[in-house]
């Protein structure tokens, strides 16, 4: 019964001294009493309160738990919880809820990066110019010219500079060079003096309708041609530049050539150049490759 005694004695006593020594380590402020005019170290309120009354000599510090909707995320003496920012926007995402100790943050949604307080939708890097750094909620997409042997054909957020296709090592002969907005295109097709080798029509003109495009070198021209091709009259959009009109109309032949097969489609070129009495270009055509 004894040893009992002694061993409850000795709790109680670890427990104050315990007690004590995490009530010493605790934030404090300096107060004094307005009416004793007696200077206390009270301690301070915890996150998530706010202090209602400072401490006496007799008593601790009294505070309050924050209402719903506010908050303070740190030890202190304010006489009020901070009210949480409002709920997060249309083009914005809550990263961290609104909670006792900490506020609301809010994020620009993916696609879309802050500036001036507002959300931004993030720049398209321009045919040849490819991603070198992809936008996030803080920054917009960084773009940069494609180096020498690359391309990028299209207006991306994400898409980077693509290394051109190597005829050479395809034992293919380059059709069209590659330049910084589009590919390199090859071809197994001969040029006519060279058709001994037999090849079948089909590689020549699937060539055919890769090389056409890029012989014209007038917008008026290429926006002519396209709209023939599609019997839908030029639009009013913004003006391109001559490479994406030409990359344009290569990914429209491209489209014909797997509707109505690589003939027809190449039929349908030959009336439409024939009509915009684009003879020349029809002829450099027929001379190069082995299509009618």
């Amino acid at each position: 019964m004894q040893n009992l005694c002694q061993w409850a004695m000795w709790s109680v006593l670890l427990w104050s001294s315990l007690t004590l020594e995490y009530s010493a380590s605790l934030p404090k402020f300096e107060w004094i009493d307005p009416q004793t005019h007696e200077k206390l170290l009270c301690h301070k309120c915890p996150p998530g309160m706010s202090i209602v009354k400072p401490c006496t000599r007799d008593d601790f510090t009294e505070c309050l738990t924050c209402d719903y909707g506010k908050y303070i995320p740190y030890w202190n003496t304010l006489d009020r919880c901070m009210y949480c920012n409002f709920p997060c926007g249309t083009l914005e995402v809550e990263v961290a809820p609104c909670m006792l100790t900490q506020n609301r943050v809010c994020e620009c949604k993916p696609g879309y990066h802050a500036e001036k307080l507002l959300c931004i939708k993030h720049t398209k890097c321009p045919p040849g110019s490819g991603v070198v750094q992809h936008g996030n909620p803080r920054e917009d997409t960084q773009c940069s010219v494609c180096p020498e042997g690359s391309f990028s054909s299209k207006h991306s957020i994400e898409e980077t500079c693509q290394t051109h296709r190597n005829c050479d090592a395809e034992d293919l002969r380059v059709n069209v060079p590659g330049t910084i907005f589009h590919d390199a295109y090859c071809t197994a097709c001969r040029t006519k003096k060279d058709l001994e080798v037999g090849l079948g029509t089909g590689v020549c003109l699937k060539a055919a309708l890769d090389f056409v495009p890029f012989q014209l070198k007038s917008p008026r021209r290429l926006q002519q041609l396209h709209s023939q091709l599609t019997q839908i009259a030029p639009g009013t959009e913004k003006k391109k530049p001559i490479e994406e009109l030409q990359v344009d109309l290569h990914n429209h032949l491209f489209l014909l050539k797997r509707l109505h097969g690589r003939q027809q489609a190449w039929n349908m070129v030959q009336v439409a150049l024939t009509k915009l009495k684009l003879e020349r270009i029809l002829q450099n055509v027929l001379s190069r490759f082995s299509v009618v």
